[in-house]
Formats: C-alpha cells, structure tokens, sequence
C-alpha cells in the first residue's frame, strides 16, 4: 500500500462507533470521541461494520422486539446520516496483503484498506491495528483514534 493524500476531514468509523447508533453503549473512550466528529466534514460506513456490530450485539440481547426495534432504527439512521464507502479490487489487494503481513482481523484489514483506497482517514481504537499500521508506514496519514 502506498501513500496516498487523506482528506483530514473525511473519516471511515469502525465498528465500535457504530455501535452507540445502534442503541448500544460502549467504552468512555468512544463515548467521548463522539464529541469531537462534529469537527469531521463526512463520515462514512461499510456494510462489514454492521455486520460486526451485529455479531456483536446478538451476543448480548434477548431478542426482544423493542431491543430489535432499536437496532433496526439505528442502521438506518447510519445509512441516512452516513456516506457509504465502497469495497472495490485495491480494497481487496491491500487487505490480503495486511493479513500476509501478520495483521489477522480480516474485518479491520478490508475496513481500514477501504479508508486508505477512497482517501479516509479510518477512526478506531484498536491498538493492534494502530500499531501494525505504524510499522508498515500509513498509520500518520490514514488512521486517527479518539486521542488524536
């Protein structure tokens, strides 16, 4: 993956910031960077987000149709709220080649080499994905955690 010009203004959230859209509270940390986006010019989201989010979240409900009710209004207000980023081939060359480099979370890989091949800058707290981003060069460029 080579260096590309980010547009600061444009970011791609993990899935972590999907889930309080949801209906559902996460960590301080990400509960308080949600008051920073208003600084944010776009926010995008993938489909793969949801879909984590929704493993996630069938491990804590009971299937109730409020509960239900909830996360359907919320994945809708992402994809009115929110641009879509798309998955196209760099995407798919640039997540492959993350994982042969050691990085094994083929969620963050395609989510965060979408936001490096449509010029995002990708929001997360994952300190793995943070670090492995480092060590191959793009992390000062394309990918911001609620500290920064």
């Amino acid at each position: 993956m080579s260096k590309k010009n980010f547009q600061g203004n444009k970011i791609l959230s993990d899935t972590s910031f999907l889930l309080p859209i949801l209906g559902f509270e996460t960590s301080s940390r990400i509960m308080e960077a949600f008051q920073k986006l208003g600084s944010y010019e776009l926010y995008y989201y993938n489909d793969i987000s949801i879909l984590e989010a929704l493993w996630k979240i069938v491990k804590v409900i009971k299937g109730l149709s409020g509960e239900i009710s909830r996360i359907v209004e919320g994945i809708i207000a992402v994809k009115e709220t929110m641009k879509y980023a798309p998955i196209r081939g760099e995407m798919v060359k640039n997540a492959i080649r993350m994982y042969s480099l050691g990085h094994r979370d083929m969620v963050d890989n395609p989510l965060f080499s979408i936001a490096v091949s449509e010029k995002l800058r990708f929001l997360s707290v994952d300190e793995n994905l943070v670090e492995f981003a480092e060590e191959i060069n793009l992390a000062k460029d394309s990918i911001i955690t609620p500290g920064n």
